[in-house]
């Protein structure tokens, strides 16, 4: 399986035929010599396919040294580039407001001096310079080479990233780290089957057991994640257990992982796919990059603890003990192992974050940008729902008649389906809407404020708002509904709408049904390890496999389930 199957056709073809510098030359030549019809659709695709042939090798080296980073702070540089524009990560810009202003001065004047660059602004929200550029003279390489060069001359090329800071949609980390996943689950399945077929010697059942304990219980692994830090601590954990499992006999826990790296796998190009495509659309112009950036920029992804944090919870302090209940009655360390295996709350986990992508995937591919798709794991904790009343007004378009928008009241009806506390600003255009909220922002307190206050008292707050960049940046889930052309894009939020209220109202309708996908896995994950933990005590000794069989179709069934009821409550109008 390729890593990245992007390449055209005819970009493989031709750039093993050919060198690729007199391919670039042939192609425009092609094109000026009068070529019509299907021969410029050739010579397009050509085109495109030397320039992405070019880039490729750059694209697997950097998403591979993203996978290997493993420092308690980032290393690697986030970069995306594409049709003549590019967004590279600039370091340093978190040592305080004046190396800050610095940097971006010193990064900005540096590119704009090149040969081939038309603008270049650094987007202080995202940490990165963002620039439009003319392919055919000046590449990537001479890019970095500059961001580099100043980075060094003001002393900032030690500086790590913050790992707060969300991927971006573009990168291809994602992408690379659902394949890697999804290649050793092949592996581990196929090890399993070779093991089972030749009865080869398995690996002691204390190995997988281990790795459920690191899964099981987060205070054993917050050393990890403070060493190589927390995305590259849940691949190694992935990677561990499905190699363990594989080694053991176990071919069920990594091929019910499978489906769900298929589901991730999937979110992670839709994403991709729907930035490539509006990208421009969300900042046409060095006009719409923000220059100022809120207080609280970088949102660490803490949560109150949810159905399926108080299931985890439930069941690590009950693991321990029915294990060595087990343990002490049959006076087998394998079937103690078998127990605190089937303890791992697995078919929560894969409901919860198979809803996730799910939703993720179907929204990107109707125009939703996830900046930051991380947010999606946290709607079934939404306690609050914060409407800026100036999105209800013709989609928050300075230019608008005044009049409420026609999806206003089926917003407020799919806010209040969530369950969650129902807030509106003050606004005179929207006054017949404002008995139907739970609470009111009045004019002279700041949206911001109250979000805060909400946050404070437990539980999730989604704020929907256009231009406020301070209330999305407070929120646990922010979402951005477009407002008038040109103006400042809202690179704070963590989903930027495409068709204004009706995405808005997909994505309400998500966290109603999140909350029951959520509570019913939990469940799912609770007989599965009832189940289990029985079949382990009295079940017959005939391995790991047969006494984690309810614990892989409890898990099957939460995958299945929480993928069909984020299609429904995405696609249906």
């Amino acid at each position: 399986m390729a890593l990245f199957p992007i390449l055209p056709l005819p970009g493989r073809i031709l750039a093993r035929t050919a060198p690729l510098g007199e391919a670039r030359r042939a192609v425009p030549a092609m094109a000026q010599a009068g070529v019509t019809g299907t021969g410029r659709v050739a010579v397009w695709a050509a085109r495109h396919g030397f320039a992405m042939a070019a880039e490729a090798p750059g694209r697997v080296i950097r998403a591979g040294r993203a996978l290997v980073d493993l420092h308690p702070r980032r290393h690697t540089r986030h970069v995306w580039t594409g049709r003549g524009r590019a967004h590279i990560e600039v370091r340093g810009l978190e040592r305080g407001r004046l190396t800050r202003k610095r940097l971006a001065g010193g990064v900005t004047r540096a590119l704009r001096g090149l040969n081939g660059v038309r603008w270049a602004e650094v987007n202080t929200v995202t940490g990165q310079v963002l620039l439009s550029f003319d392919e055919r003279r000046v590449g990537l390489d001479r890019l970095l080479e500059t961001v580099q060069a100043v980075e060094e001359a003001l002393g900032a090329q030690d500086a790590d990233f913050p790992w707060a800071q969300p991927v971006p949609p573009g990168d291809d980390a994602p992408v690379a780290a659902a394949v890697t996943e999804l290649l050793v689950d092949c592996a581990a399945v196929a090890a399993g089957v070779v093991q089972s077929i030749f009865r080869l010697p398995a690996l002691p059942r204390v190995v997988p057991a281990a790795v459920a304990a690191l899964e099981l219980e987060r205070r054993l692994r917050r050393p990890l994640i403070r060493r190589i830090g927390p995305l590259e601590t849940e691949l190694l954990l992935s990677l561990t257990s499905a190699t363990a499992n594989g080694l053991c006999g176990g071919i069920g826990m990594p091929a019910v992982d499978m489906v769900d790296r298929v589901l991730l796998l999937g979110e992670a190009r839709a994403g991709r796919q729907v930035w490539e495509r509006r990208e421009k659309d969300l900042c046409p112009g060095p006009d719409c990059v923000p220059r100022t950036r809120p207080a609280r920029h970088l949102r660490a992804r803490t949560r109150s603890p949810g159905p399926v944090e108080r299931c985890e919870e439930r069941l690590a302090k009950v693991a321990p003990l029915a294990a060595a209940g087990v343990l002490a009655l049959r006076g087998s360390p394998g079937r103690a192992a078998d127990t605190l295996l089937a303890a791992v709350p697995r078919a929560a986990r894969y409901g919860r974050n198979g809803f996730a992508a799910a939703v993720g995937r179907d929204l990107a591919r109707r125009g939703v940008v996830p900046l930051d798709p991380s947010a999606l794991r946290l709607l079934d904790d939404v306690s609050a729902v914060v409407i800026d009343s100036a999105v209800l007004v013709n989609d928050g378009h300075s230019a608008g008649d005044g009049r409420p928008h026609p999806l206003a009241s089926s917003m407020l009806a799919a806010a209040h389906s969530t369950g969650a506390c129902v807030v509106l600003t003050e606004d005179e255009r929207v006054r017949g809407l404002l008995p139907a909220a739970d609470l009111v922002v009045g004019r002279g307190e700041r949206l911001t404020d109250r979000v805060r206050a909400l946050r404070n008292r437990g539980g999730g707050v989604l704020v929907v708002s256009g231009t406020d960049a301070e209330a999305l940046a407070a929120a646990d889930v922010a979402v951005a509904v477009p407002g008038a052309p040109g103006a400042e894009a809202s690179w704070s939020a963590d989903l930027v709408c495409a068709d204004g209220l009706e995405d808005a109202c997909r994505i309400l309708r998500a966290v109603a049904v999140a909350r029951r996908v959520s509570r019913d896995c939990v469940r799912l994950a609770l007989a599965g390890a009832a189940a289990g933990a029985l079949l382990a005590l009295v079940g017959p000794k005939r391995g790991i496999v047969h006494a984690l069989t309810p614990v892989h179709i409890a898990s099957l069934l939460a995958l299945v389930w929480s993928a069909t009821a984020a299609r429904r409550a995405t696609r249906d109008p």
